[in-house]
């Protein structure tokens, strides 16, 4: 352990801000709002925060304009947790946040994020934490006080530079498989729902395939407006449409075994539409009680409840709880495929669910759902092409978990002195 001087954040320059205590209005378009469930594995999503607009904005960023190398700290809820900005998007502060900025005189702005991440800083949350009869919570005349641990500049230097080289590489896979995403996703729309080339065929444009793809799309629409030989089915007859259930928690001889087992909260925080684990495990015995059995690597998992439209591959066999209809591929149509009509579909699936306490789109309801069959040539084609996406999204996955298990080997280590930056072999990062 090195012999780091201890300093309160206020002793070492670090300035709480807090938030305007009210919510704004939402609007179609605007700026974010950020709120706590926008705080998703130690970052911020733009993508599912609320909107306001400009006068709102101004307002709420008068006392708290977050700016590069500030952390947001949630108080409530998951009191304690952080997220740092990283770049210069504008966005508002929600209720129950608060922005910690260092003035870097005793502490080097990107560092403050691993200070506020270490071991020594769950221990201060732990100290200063108001437990209370519904939530637990942070005040904001306590965070100042945090007594924390304060390398000298260059080791805080050092150290930001090496855990932001790992997290900056997570961040860029996390972005990369967003984008593959999108582009299969561009092409099951274009093929499946626009019918791009049948249409271009028909105005005469220009071909935007290779000749051998171009030629397997028919000429014209037919009646019904669809490409002509292909026809609609239900996605119940394409795929086996299966749920799942849970053994009984009372039973230990069910659990804790080698067996996958699912529910829909291992989706909620995916970065990905790849489930690479499960929370929790069962035995043999366990799954005997599961109908559905052990699904194989592949099946398309979608939340049937609680809420309806987690979407995910398995990329391990696995058996589900009641909260799933799992898709099971085999026939006219693929996984890859399954899983872009779901999403893209999305917006039927739910409005086919129902319930009075809450929504739940049952198998019945599901199995009717139109879907598309193209040629079974057209099929083969596409699967090629967008497999491809998914397997270098598997990759990014994959990468960014060992990235990421460095980084929480290295955390500890770097913080409390044990190591130090040159202690750490380039092989051991190349091997990350």
């Amino acid at each position: 352990m090195a012999d780091w001087e201890i300093l309160t954040l206020r002793e070492a320059g670090v300035t709480l801000i807090d938030c305007v205590h009210a919510t704004p209005a939402a609007v179609e378009s605007g700026y974010p709002y950020i709120g706590i469930p926008q705080m998703k594995d130690g970052r911020l999503d733009f993508d599912d925060a609320r909107k306001i607009s400009d006068a709102d904005f101004a307002k709420w960023t008068v006392k708290a304009k977050p700016q590069m190398h500030d952390i947001v700290l949630s108080r409530r809820t998951n009191p304690g947790v952080i997220a740092p900005v990283r770049d210069s998007t504008p966005f508002a502060l929600g209720q129950n946040l608060v922005l910690l900025r260092a003035s870097g005189e005793r502490v080097v702005p990107a560092f403050l994020r691993w200070l506020a991440s270490s071991p020594p800083w769950w221990e201060q949350i732990a100290k200063f934490l108001n437990v209370g009869a519904v939530f637990d919570s942070l005040r904001c005349a306590d965070v100042p006080n945090f007594g924390l641990p304060i390398p000298p500049r260059r080791d805080q230097e050092a150290i930001a530079e090496l855990l932001s080289a790992l997290d900056d590489k997570i961040e860029l896979n996390r972005r990369m498989n967003e984008t593959l995403e999108a582009q299969a996703q561009a092409l099951f729309r274009d093929w499946f729902v626009d019918f791009g080339p049948v249409k271009a065929k028909m105005t005469g444009d220009a071909p935007y395939l290779a000749p051998d793809l171009w030629s397997l799309f028919p000429n014209r629409l037919d009646d019904d407006g669809v490409p002509e030989g292909w026809t609609y089915s239900t996605i119940g007859t394409e795929v086996d449409a299966v749920g799942g259930s849970t053994p009984s928690t009372k039973n230990t001889e069910f659990w804790d075994g080698d067996i996958a087992w699912t529910t829909p909260k291992d989706l909620s925080g995916l970065n990905s539409p790849i489930l690479l684990e499960t929370s929790r495990r069962i035995t043999s015995t366990g799954l005997a009680k599961i109908s559905s059995g052990l699904l194989p690597r592949g099946t398309v998992l979608l939340s049937s409840r609680a809420p309806v439209g987690y979407l995910a591959i398995s990329e391990i066999p696995l058996a589900v709880n009641q909260g799933y209809i799992a898709m099971l591929c085999g026939g006219r149509i693929s996984n890859f495929f399954a899983f872009l009509w779901a999403k893209q579909n999305m917006d039927l699936i739910l409005q086919n669910a129902n319930g009075s306490t809450f929504q739940e789109i049952s198998k019945k309801n599901f199995r009717p759902l139109p879907v598309i069959v193209a040629d079974e040539h057209v099929h083969r084609q596409f699967d090629s092409m967008v497999k491809p996406f998914f397997e270098k999204i598997v990759a990014n996955e994959l990468e960014s978990r060992t990235l990421a298990q460095t980084r929480d080997v290295l955390l500890p280590k770097l913080m409390s002195g044990e190591i130090r930056v040159g202690d750490v072999a380039s092989e051991e990062l190349s091997a990350a």
